[in-house]
């Protein structure tokens, strides 16, 4: 069992409930540890995102519940941070590097907002080229090797979330495979965990897996990475989402751990 969520959001970014809600529910569910990981400001587009003032706001409530519930389970002060966000981090316990969105030519475009901004985004700026954008999106968080504060990658194929049965790009095509595959092995290289995200991968309207992902776990497995399974959760319902079937993908790409986030840093746990 897998004893550990640690990629959750709550009202002060983009998630249905509250910090509390959300706490007890996986009290509730059984979980040891448990991580707040709102989305860090973004400049480009606040909506989804915590403000500077919000986010103290946030740390504020972490800790006091941190306290509240610390006989019942064991908190960790987290954030998401987009690799354009803006944040000072020296608060958080740990930090998870994400890329939803790069800069091409001076515009913002999202990755993952919706499919039809993530068209307007390949067909305004690439002209079309899908192709050109992934490169862009894996080069992008590819530095994420270069930063020694983040915990994890969060779902590092997330370029791939509206390619259903391959509708916009061919993954098995050396253009999308090479990008992803440098990127992968420059992470890996730098001793970044990466995630399992369920949200992403297991439980988003989809009935099976992203082909994607399993190109990148086999890979990670051939290079001897670790993994952390997180839920993605924004409401209550969804924390340790899907659990069950990451333990069963990582058991079929060779995994025999994962590993799990605690105050004195990662452990590693059998599947």
């Amino acid at each position: 069992m897998i004893i550990g969520d640690y990629h959750t959001h709550t009202t002060y970014c983009d998630g249905a409930n509250s910090a509390e809600e959300m706490l007890k529910a996986a009290i509730e569910k059984g979980f040891k540890y448990y991580g707040f990981s709102s989305h860090a400001h973004l400049k480009y587009d606040e909506s989804w995102t915590m403000s500077h003032e919000s986010q103290e706001e946030y740390i504020k409530e972490v800790l006091s519940l941190k306290e509240k519930y610390k006989d019942q389970i064991t908190v960790l002060l987290g954030c998401e941070y987009d690799l354009l966000s803006d944040n000072d981090l020296s608060k958080f316990e740990y930090v998870i590097g994400s890329c939803h969105s790069i800069i091409k030519d001076g515009k913002y475009l999202s990755v993952d907002h919706s499919e039809q901004t993530f068209n307007n985004c390949v067909q305004n700026s690439y002209g079309g080229d899908y192709y050109a954008f992934v490169k862009d999106y894996y080069e992008l968080l590819a530095t994420a090797a270069d930063r020694d504060d983040f915990a994890f990658i969060g779902h590092f194929d997330l370029i791939s979330k509206f390619n259903k049965d391959y509708k916009y790009f061919d993954e098995d095509d050396n253009r999308y495979e090479m990008p992803m595959y440098k990127a992968l092995d420059r992470l890996a290289k730098a001793g970044k965990v990466f995630e399992l995200n369920t949200k992403l991968t297991l439980y988003d309207k989809r009935t099976e897996t992203l082909p994607s992902t399993r190109k990148w776990l086999d890979a990670l497995s051939e290079l001897g990475g670790n993994v952390i399974v997180n839920s993605d959760a924004h409401a209550t319902v969804r924390i340790g989402h899907s659990f069950d079937k990451a333990i069963k993908l990582l058991s079929e790409y060779g995994f025999h751990s994962s590993l799990i986030l605690t105050p004195n840093g990662y452990e590693e746990i059998n599947l």
